[in-house]
């Protein structure tokens, strides 16, 4: 998928005839969940410790498409029409407009297979209100359209219905040479469409807003362990917050530890340096085992039991979480994106 969309987005910027990109997917399930997990899976097992090319041409040119089309010189628009996590969740982060509808599922589970939320979203944790991107991270908890958009992660709802509508309204627009008229003029109809109560059927009620204030006190913390201490102590009888402790008991010691590392980092890096950093705390991560159980247990097998290194928080060692946070080359393969 990357091979296929990257080159195309080239050609279509040097076209004048072409003035927009609409990224969207074919059907209602699903607007992208991510890449090839099981060809990752067979070169980790072929090249266990590294050097992995497979992985290292995967990673580095994921993250070089999702940073293209944060940078791309004309309006990217993308209809999230299903559930978006890990890759879809790369292509999404950097479109000028992002269309959530009902049935929009938005997550980063990737503690449940041994990796971390990658594809650039380090640099969004920092933006997100009252440590939700800590808290969804940790439990792989869902966000809905309402959601996404409360935070900030998404710009508009739309019903999905309206989709050919919408495209068609744009494609009759007096388009120009000028990027910034462009995304005015895309702007004004789309906010049209979303204000109309026609296309506001099937809005889900967000989740967030009555839990996201108790969110902020539990991980309102100065270490990890007393985070995830307090997530798994939560008494409750909330299904929405049974469902977060659940994801975080399945999910890996070390990738806890990865995200927190994240967190610390986020508002700190542009993003150029987010998508190097990220670069080789992946590569990192195919090079270790949980990434690779993880994997097996979900993907594979589907057994839905890895084993992971540690089974506690409390038992990872500071030394292991280093070896991590390593870089892999002397010249980082990034390096090249354009500040």
């Amino acid at each position: 998928m990357i091979d296929l969309i990257s080159p195309q987005l080239d050609k279509w910027a040097e076209k004048k005839e072409i003035v927009c990109v609409i990224i969207e997917s074919v059907g209602d399930r699903a607007f992208c969940a991510g890449g090839d997990i099981r060809a990752l899976y067979e070169s980790m097992i072929k090249h266990p410790g590294g050097p992995n090319p497979f992985a290292e041409r995967f990673f580095e040119s994921e993250y070089r498409l999702d940073y293209k089309i944060h940078t791309y010189p004309k309006p990217v628009i993308c209809w999230i029409n299903g559930i978006a996590m890990g890759g879809g969740v790369g292509l999404m982060l950097g479109c000028d407009f992002k269309i959530s509808t009902e049935n929009t599922k938005f997550a980063m589970p990737e503690i449940g297979v041994g990796l971390f939320p990658d594809v650039g979203f380090t640099y969004y944790i920092s933006k997100l209100p009252k440590n939700i991107g800590l808290y969804m991270m940790l439990t792989s908890t869902q966000l809905n359209a309402s959601d996404t958009q409360l935070i900030g992660l998404t710009d508009y709802y739309i019903s999905s219905s309206a989709k050919n509508k919408l495209e068609d309204q744009l494609i009759k627009l007096n388009w120009s040479l000028d990027g910034h008229e462009n995304n005015k003029l895309i702007q004004s109809v789309i906010s049209k469409y979303s204000k109309e109560e026609t296309y506001k059927v099937g809005l889900p009620k967000d989740n967030l807003k009555s839990r996201i204030d108790l969110i902020q006190n539990i991980t309102n913390e100065d270490s990890l362990i007393k985070v995830v201490n307090n997530i798994l102590e939560l008494e409750t009888n909330d299904e929405w917050f049974i469902r977060g402790i659940e994801g975080l008991k399945r999910g890996s010691p070390t990738s806890a530890f990865l995200i927190w590392e994240q967190c610390s980092r986020s508002g700190s890096l542009s993003l150029e340096e987010v998508f190097q950093f990220e670069l080789d705390l992946a590569i990192q991560v195919t090079r270790h085992q949980d990434f690779t159980e993880g994997i097996r247990a979900i993907i594979i097998d589907k057994d839905n039991n890895p084993k992971w290194i540690y089974t506690k928080v409390e038992d990872v060692t500071k030394e292991w979480i280093d070896e991590h946070l390593l870089p892999v080359w002397n010249e980082n393969p990034l390096k090249s994106l354009q500040n």
